[in-house]
Parts: C-alpha cells; structure tokens; sequence
C-alpha cells in the first residue's frame, strides 16, 4: 500500500504541475501498441504481486503462520524502507532538478544522483527482494509444506522479473545508450555526461571518488555496467549527424565572427 500511493501520489503530482502525462503519446492513437502496453502492465503487476498473493492464499493460510518478528521479518522491513527511501527522494531530486530552467538538457548529478545513476531502480528492486524476504518467511521456518511450500519460493520469479525487465528490458537498456547516442549527436552536454559516466556507478549506490578508479573489470561484472549499456561514439553514433552538427556549429561561429565590429585605421 505504502509503495502504490508513493507512486500514485507522485505521477499524480506530476500531472498537475505540467498539465499533461506525456509518457503515452507515442501510443494513444495507435490501438494495437496501447492495448499491448496495458495488458503488458497487467501482466507485470500480477507478476510482481506474486509473492503477497501467494502468502494470502488459502493453500497458504490454512497452516499456522509465523509471527511477524522474525529475523527475517525485521530484515525485510529494514530493506523496503532503505529502497523506499531511495526511490522516493530520488524521484523527487530528479523532479525539482530538471523544473528548473537553468538545468535544461543538463546532466542531473545532485543528491543521490551522485552516487548512483538510476537509485530510483536499485530502490524498486531491494523493495521488491524486500517483499519476498518476508512473504517466504513461513516456508523458511518450516510452517507449511507440500505444494504452499514450493509456491511460496517460487513466488521470487516476482523480483526477478522486476529486475530483469529494468535491466534488459524497460529500463536501463533504453536510457543508457540511447541517451549517449543522442547527446553524442546533438552535442547536449556530452562531456559533462562523459565524465558522469565514469564516475558514477550504473546501479548500485558507490562513493564516485572510488568508482571512477576501478578498472572496467569490476564495472562490468560487480557494479552490473554491462557491456549492452556503454556507448562506443565510434560504433554506436550516426557520424554523419555529427558531422552536420558540427558544420552548423562552425558555420554559426563564422557568423558570429563576421558580425563583430571592424576596426577602422
């Protein structure tokens, strides 16, 4: 309940201080593409719910049932709050940085923007393994048995889903290269990006003092950068369109010089 209304509370936010929810327009007039989203959603809110839905089921509850103190318990609750935390404060950094005008197209490296480049993900998916954590609490001790059992485990195909589709799916794999391609090609700020990339980790919150340090081994097996999320300029960008960005840029520069004053002896 708590993550719903965190989340239907801030989009609807968002749609009143901007008057519009344009995560759809791409889709609205176009009946199949919209229609698939949904029920795609539909699906993915029944996957993830999995495990609150096996524990509350009947095969569950006609067993006794643990109380809720458990080591397990308290570890969960402990873990849904920090990824709680993390996707909440981030949502609203990212929001109150990029309404400021003086930010547009920059690169939101503030708050915990600075030490994870999506903590908004790395929260959802500890809330998600939170979730299971305690939802399996009464297989784990022993409670039930026989086909609750098994169900109450195989409930983490829930946060495993979660998980792969923000990491190979809906997430990161439609941000990371896509959005260097396109500052690359557009010129937007693509130093500063640069630079932000190699010193901020991808997922999993770490001091940028010392990621920036560690070598690409480590980046791409620990830190979870695989190769599927770095952009190559040489390989990945349209140079052409470089190209021409450049030449308007030159050409504009040359403009500029020829409009300045001349001095007359």
């Amino acid at each position: 309940m708590a993550w719903g209304a965190r989340l239907s509370g801030f989009l609807l936010f968002r749609i009143l201080k901007t008057g519009k929810d344009d995560r759809f327009d791409d889709k609205r007039d176009k009946f199949v593409p919209f229609l698939g989203f949904w029920i795609f959603q539909m699906l993915w809110v029944w996957t993830v719910s999995l495990p609150v839905t096996i524990l509350n089921s009947p095969r569950v509850t006609r067993f006794n049932q643990p109380d809720f103190s458990t080591g397990r318990d308290i570890a969960g609750v402990v873990l849904f709050a920090i990824g709680f935390f993390l996707e909440s404060v981030s949502d609203i950094q990212k929001y109150i940085f990029r309404s400021k005008p003086e930010n547009k197209g920059k690169v939101c490296d503030v708050g915990l923007f600075v030490w994870s480049r999506h903590p908004n993900y790395f929260g959802e998916i500890i809330m998600q393994f939170s979730i299971f954590m305690i939802a399996v609490s009464p297989a784990a001790y022993g409670y039930v048995h026989g086909g609750a059992y098994s169900a109450l485990y195989a409930s983490i195909l829930g946060p495993f889903f979660l998980t792969s589709l923000l990491m190979f799916l809906s997430g990161l794999p439609l941000q990371e290269r896509p959005g260097a391609k396109k500052r690359y090609e557009s010129g937007n700020h693509w130093e500063s990006f640069r630079t932000y990339t190699e010193r901020t980790s991808i997922l999993i919150p770490f001091p940028p003092q010392l990621y920036v340090r560690l070598p690409t081994i480590l980046k791409r097996t620990i830190f979870l950068e695989f190769p599927i999320y770095v952009f190559d300029p040489a390989k990945h960008a349209d140079q052409s369109k470089v190209q021409q960005r450049e030449a308007e840029e030159g050409n504009t520069t040359h403009r500029s010089d020829d409009e300045q004053p001349q001095d007359h002896d």
